[in-house]
């Protein structure tokens, strides 16, 4: 325990030492550039952004995209699919939209996911571009309730400026169990974007101008990441936790995340995700409304695949909404397959011995 702690810590400490050592530039991203991820799906939006998996630790391959390592707490094949809508008023471009797949393994030797996501705005009032990208994982608990994960992603932008990214993600997650009144309370923390992100000369920052002296990149360069989550009430047919992150893009700004979920009688989730990103408030682009998103999970009978583990899966469809800012809203819906149920048995261990007894 007291060496998963310490990994952990030297990780966060990384994560300032890398922040602090960055180059520092103006900074003038896109509204909402530096969490372009968060618009993927339904689960994404009222999540709570969280490194620690949510308030309730569910995973799919699109949790990894904020912590690689979460992909370790996984024990079933897992299908995501998320499309979501933006209506930004804009007389030129009113719609924009984002769409997603992707799906998470786990392995013997470890958990692997991809994820692979297109985001289309040519809005100035989120003027993200047009993009392609793809996000791939490796995740494994190296230690007892201690998992680490490492991912690289790459992707083409244009519309604006053509670009390319080409980045790595590093992340950590400690599972301490019981703490207080809280159950299954995590803690998680991950460097996100180390390499080279989208740089566009002719995006729309939020000052609302680009004049072409300040540095329009986004996601965040070297964006670090610490978090927490936990159940506060756990019963058989109520389950409602909570998570709480904050992130630094290159240690030019801080974005707070919240997140509460809510379960009730294991096959309804009502969700509710806050964000408060300190320069966005100071150019007027911040909006003080949560998101808002419910799920419905049902069972599958897949029984076809002839494995005695799959013959029932779940299905999970979601659906969210979220003011991004002023009159600019997003609409989301998703749907996640669990194949087969989760693996929660004890291993067994026999001895087949033949002793021979001589007399």
């Amino acid at each position: 325990m007291k060496l998963c702690g310490k990994l952990l810590k030297n990780l966060i400490c990384l994560n300032f030492v890398l922040s602090f050592t960055a180059n520092i530039f103006a900074y003038n991203p896109p509204a909402q550039g530096e969490n372009m991820n968060l618009y993927l799906n339904a689960n994404q939006m009222t999540s709570g952004f969280s490194v620690a998996g949510g308030p309730l630790l569910n995973i799919n391959s699109s949790s990894v995209l904020v912590n690689p390592a979460l992909g370790a707490y996984q024990n079933r094949i897992t299908l995501d699919f998320g499309y979501s809508g933006i209506i930004t008023c804009d007389k030129d471009n009113p719609y924009s939209q984002a769409i997603s797949t992707g799906i998470l393994v786990p392995t013997k030797w470890c958990n692997l996911s991809g994820e692979i996501f297109g985001i289309f705005s040519d809005s100035e009032r989120i003027h993200w571009g047009n993009s392609i990208n793809l996000k791939m994982t490796a995740s494994k608990e190296i230690a007892e309730n201690f998992s680490v994960g490492i991912g690289l992603g790459t992707g083409y932008l244009w519309g604006m400026d053509n670009d390319w990214n080409l980045v790595c993600d590093l992340g950590a997650v400690y599972k301490w169990g019981e703490l207080g009144p809280m159950k299954n309370f995590r803690i998680g923390a991950s460097v996100l974007n180390i390499g080279k992100v989208y740089n566009d000369n002719y995006a729309v920052g939020i000052n609302g101008v680009n004049d072409k002296s300040q540095w329009t990149t986004f996601p965040g360069f070297l964006t670090m990441k610490a978090g927490a989550a936990a159940e506060f009430i756990n019963h058989e047919n109520f389950v409602l936790g909570l998570s709480f992150d904050v992130s630094s893009p290159c240690f030019q700004n801080l974005i707070f995340d919240a997140g509460v979920k809510i379960k009730i009688i294991d096959c309804i989730n009502i969700s509710s995700g806050w964000q408060f990103d300190v320069q966005a408030c100071a150019n007027e682009v911040q909006t003080w409304v949560p998101s808002i998103g419910i799920s419905v999970k049902f069972n599958l009978d897949t029984g076809f695949t002839n494995k005695e583990k799959w013959q029932t899966s779940e299905l999970e469809v979601s659906t969210a909404w979220k003011n991004i800012y002023d009159n600019v809203n997003a609409f989301s819906v998703g749907a996640i397959v669990n194949v087969g149920q989760p693996d929660v048995a004890a291993p067994t261990i026999s001895i087949d011995a033949d002793v021979e007894i001589e007399e």
